[in-house]
């Protein structure tokens, strides 16, 4: 459903519930990107580090394909911009089109507000998750836009998406905090397990909204802050599953994620 066939009463009442959470009164359309002029007279000794980044990205691709790459941390590699023409499906809130099915602590709210999505937890150490219902996917990266709520209680909140989705006890969990961290887990059999524990990274921005994602080439998980990919799963335990957005609150304190949008976008099988 478009703007234009949404009535005047309706969009009021969007723009007032964004007003309440301390949004502008309509979603900013996205800024274009502003490329900086290259700097003049670069003398060789640039022009040979530039060559030598050149040589390096191509081997490590090289290595990446030969399978040389185990799970780790990885902060090298920087996502192009998803096809538009692999969109699989893409959900901005105004006009829901997932059928979300909401799992975790009970101590959760979790719903539409404005054309956002909402999951705040008001208990410490509680987890909260909205699943996609997308069981069949293949191939596919998954973008989410968060923005986390950081003042007072809210600051020790964490938020992101969750893949390979079984059932609540078995499923992959990639988030980051206000801190600039990020982490990986798996739940497995009901028990968790610390894949990467919190880390700093650059790649998270300094206004608390994110774009993060996850690649699922059925041979290996990758997740990537602000399409620059910090983690690999070379391996994963979990078959394929579902995917969804999660919000949680460490030990104390409270937790609020907004949700912009999500996208889901096809990418090739691996069958090596």
């Amino acid at each position: 459903m478009g703007d234009s066939e949404i009535s005047a009463s309706e969009l009021e009442e969007r723009a007032r519930k964004r007003e309440a959470i301390g949004l502008s009164r309509v979603r900013p359309k996205a800024k274009a990107v502003v490329h900086s002029p290259p700097e003049a007279g670069r003398n060789l000794f640039g022009a040979a580090l530039g060559l030598a980044a050149v040589v390096a990205a191509v081997a490590a691709i090289v290595l990446w394909r030969a399978g040389f790459y185990m799970s780790g941390s990885y902060g090298g590699q920087t996502l192009a911009p998803p096809e538009a023409g692999r969109l699989m499906a893409r959900d901005d809130f105004d006009d829901p089109s997932f059928a979300l099915s909401v799992g975790g602590g009970e101590d959760a709210d979790l719903g539409y507000v404005g054309d956002l999505y909402r999951i705040r937890v008001d208990r410490a150490g509680e987890m909260a998750w909205a699943t996609l219902g997308q069981l069949n996917l293949g191939g596919y990266r998954f973008e989410v836009d968060l923005r986390l709520a950081s003042q007072g209680d809210f600051a020790w909140g964490y938020g992101g998406l969750i893949a390979r989705y079984r059932n609540r006890d078995n499923f992959y969990l990639f988030a980051v905090d206000n801190d600039g961290q990020y982490k990986v887990e798996l739940a497995e059999r009901g028990a968790w397990r610390t894949v990467q524990p919190w880390t700093e990274s650059a790649a998270l921005s300094d206004g608390r909204r994110n774009v993060l994602a996850a690649l699922d080439d059925g041979r290996r998980l990758r997740f990537a802050i602000n399409s620059v990919v910090v983690y690999r799963v070379a391996d994963p335990r979990l078959p394929v599953g579902d995917i969804g957005l999660v919000v949680g609150a460490r030990s104390q304190g409270r937790a609020e994620g907004l949700f912009d949008w999500a996208a889901i976008y096809e990418i090739p099988i691996d069958r090596q």
